[in-house]
């Protein structure tokens, strides 16, 4: 096989109704916003184009529509993307294939553990070797054993590459697209998210909160053996649409984000939009020391019988110190210190896993980079924005709960979380 080199490229943008293209990486200096960002904004419009030159002199040029559909079978869930995510991927899969070819960090050169997670669109956090594989699998190219030698086919280019030879002249866009190097990220502050549901049968469109409330589950969906009980609506295949969030941020600007109503958060096999609550939840009580959404402070306790004897309702603590259930007893007979605090840190580092010191060191500067909505957030003056959301979508979800009891008699026993 004949593998080129690349020695240099660069990303060109044409926005639509403008006659001159303009390099990429000064058009993100120029707006001060992420390559992420921009790709994925709903208002630009534009031909993105590639411009190669190989090191024997020939020159390539590859354009997309940022608006175009690119279909390309990743695997069942990704079966092709618009030309701005196209381009962007073009970017992020040659950091990982140079990262795990060279075994050390694109930006810092520092040898890479082998434990270490990288982080890839959408929140998924994934070890090397398993970003190599979503990377080629499907691939009729690309193989493990050839990119370990040190030769790499771009799905977009059409032409076999030369890793060791053409990373360095990689390293200005890779810097900016993946690292948004020269960017100066202000966190931003949600004012709202507002959510709707577009069925694709009828066309009509409500608020999300609204269509999870009208819900009603299948005839043979049995309530008390329902392990999916909050995800209902989402993985009933008989209802197809789009969710999408219109999220309004202080100084008026809005982004929207749209997936699939059955897309599924595979690391935690749950909805995405609980995925995003969870992430929130667990940034709250870690960063404020406070129950999500209640706002009431967490506490350390002397022991479990302290703890429930706080935390229940007058009713719910009747109901247990009267009960002879052994977990019951269980429960009122645990001496043991319970610390919420130190429990939502747990927690917090359990979601995250390895990337956990990461989030807690931006939290410690008052940001987060939501995976949801790609862009940094100012935690602090944010939460109210979400907990309203959290608090509409989970009244809808109680309402519905409300009506299958009365419905089928079945004890709800659920919790939106």
């Amino acid at each position: 096989m004949e593998a080129r080199v690349i020695e240099s490229i660069e990303l060109w943008f044409q926005e639509a109704g403008s006659e001159e293209a303009v390099n990429f990486i000064d058009f993100m200096l120029f707006m001060n916003e992420s390559a992420c960002s921009l790709l994925h904004r709903d208002t630009l419009h534009g031909i993105f184009t590639y411009q190669v030159r190989y090191q024997d002199g020939t020159t390539q040029s590859v354009s997309y529509d940022k608006d175009e559909w690119v279909a390309y079978e990743r695997n069942e869930w990704q079966t092709g993307m618009n030309g701005g995510e196209w381009v962007w991927w073009l970017v992020e899969r040659w950091r990982f294939v140079v990262e795990w070819w060279s075994g050390r960090d694109f930006r810092t050169g520092d040898e890479i553990e082998e434990n270490f997670y990288g982080i890839i669109p959408y929140g998924e956090v994934q070890p090397l070797d398993v970003l190599l594989y979503s990377i080629i699998e499907n691939d009729a190219h690309n193989t493990e054993a050839l990119i370990e030698a040190g030769y790499y086919h771009d799905p977009l280019l059409h032409e076999w590459m030369a890793i060791p030879d053409s990373t360095e002249s990689l390293r200005p866009l890779v810097l900016a697209v993946c690292y948004n190097e020269g960017i100066i990220e202000t966190p931003r502050t949600i004012e709202r998210i507002e959510v709707t549901f577009t069925n694709l049968t009828t066309g009509a469109v409500q608020s999300l909160a609204s269509a999870l409330e009208a819900y009603q589950k299948p005839a043979n969906l049995d309530l008390d053996d329902m392990e999916y009980r909050d995800d209902m609506f989402y993985r009933d295949e008989s209802i197809q649409g789009t969710i999408r969030y219109e999220v309004t941020y202080k100084g008026g600007r809005v982004q929207y984000v749209e997936h699939d109503k059955s897309e599924i958060f595979m690391d935690w096999d749950m909805a995405m939009i609980n995925w995003f609550f969870e992430h929130w939840k667990k940034l709250y009580e870690v960063y404020a020391e406070k129950s999500f959404p209640s706002g009431q402070p967490l506490q350390r306790f002397e022991s479990g019988y302290d703890y429930w004897k706080a935390r229940l309702s007058p009713e719910a603590w009747d109901e247990l110190i009267q009960s002879t259930d052994p977990f019951d007893q269980r429960l009122l007979t645990d001496r043991e210190p319970h610390d919420e605090i130190r429990d939502a840190k747990e927690q917090f580092e359990m979601m995250f896993d390895q990337a956990a010191e990461l989030y807690l060191e931006d939290l410690r500067h008052g940001f987060y980079v939501d995976q949801l909505l790609e862009q940094r957030i100012d935690v602090e003056s944010s939460f109210d924005a979400v907990i309203a959301l959290y608090k509409e979508i989970s009244e809808a979800q109680q309402k519905r709960r409300t009506r299958e009891q009365l419905l089928y008699g079945e004890k709800d026993e659920g919790d939106f979380n």
